[in-house]
């Protein structure tokens, strides 16, 4: 399986930002609408050249444990 990774950073003002790497094409939106239900909408979104490359499936699965 490939390795997908994302860093998530807060500044003091409390404004979010979400770097993803490891996805391909335009599977990273499918991650962005994830992270949207979990930190509010997206208001900049700046692609890098692995977005131009061939789509990839990508499936979410997120899982919590109590």
């Amino acid at each position: 399986m490939k390795t997908r990774e994302y860093e998530i950073t807060i500044s003091p003002t409390g404004e979010v930002e979400v770097h993803l790497d490891g996805f391909k094409g335009k599977g990273c939106l499918e991650a962005i609408r994830f992270f949207e239900k979990v930190i509010g909408e997206t208001k900049d979104v700046r692609q890098t050249s692995a977005f131009y490359e061939p789509d990839e499936d990508v499936q979410i699965h997120n899982e919590q444990r109590h």
